[in-house]
C-alpha cells in the first residue's frame, strides 16, 4: 500500500506543470534630490533607497515583472530656513505579459516630504493604470496624479 501510494505521489508530480521560475535583485542605491516645497523654497533630500526588481516567467509562457522603491533613512533640510524633512514613501509598478500578447501595467507612487517642525508637508500621489489586449488595443486606462501641500 506504502508503494503504491508513493507511486502516485510521483506520477502526480511529475504530472504537475512546471513551477514559475523566478528571480529578484535587491540593491540599496544612494538617492540624493533637491525638491521644491510648497512655499517655493529648496528642499535638499539625501539618503538610501531601497530597489527590489523582479522577474517571474510563469508556466503558462508569460512573465510578471516588478520594481519596488522605498526611502530608507532619506532626510532632507529647506535650504532657506533649516526646517528639517523626512521623506517616506513607496514606489511600486507590475507588468503583467501575458503568452498571447497582452498585458496590463499598474504603477502607484506616494512620496512624502514630511516637515518635522510645523511647515508645510509635500506628498506626491499617482496611480497609472494600462491594460493592452494581444491585438494591442488599450482596453483600460487610468492615469491619476495628485500633489499637495
Amino acid at each position: 500500500m506504502r508503494k503504491l501510494l508513493l507511486l502516485l505521489v510521483a506520477t502526480a508530480a511529475l504530472a504537475a506543470p512546471v513551477a514559475a521560475q523566478a528571480s529578484a535583485t535587491t540593491e540599496k542605491v544612494p538617492f540624493d534630490a533637491d525638491v521644491l516645497a510648497c512655499n517655493g523654497d529648496v528642499i535638499h533630500i539625501s539618503g538610501t533607497l531601497l530597489s527590489i526588481f523582479t522577474e517571474t516567467a510563469t508556466p503558462s509562457g508569460g512573465f510578471v515583472v516588478s520594481s519596488h522603491f522605498q526611502p530608507q533613512g532619506i532626510k532632507g533640510v529647506d535650504l532657506t530656513t533649516g526646517t528639517p524633512y523626512v521623506a517616506t514613501g513607496l514606489t511600486r509598478d507590475i507588468l503583467v505579459v501575458s503568452p498571447k500578447g497582452g498585458s496590463t501595467e499598474t504603477f502607484v507612487n506616494r512620496f512624502h516630504i514630511q516637515a518635522t517642525r510645523g511647515a508645510e508637508s509635500f506628498i506626491v500621489s499617482e496611480v497609472f493604470h494600462v491594460t493592452v489586449n494581444a491585438n494591442g488595443d488599450v482596453t483600460a486606462s487610468v492615469d491619476n496624479f495628485s500633489s499637495t501641500c
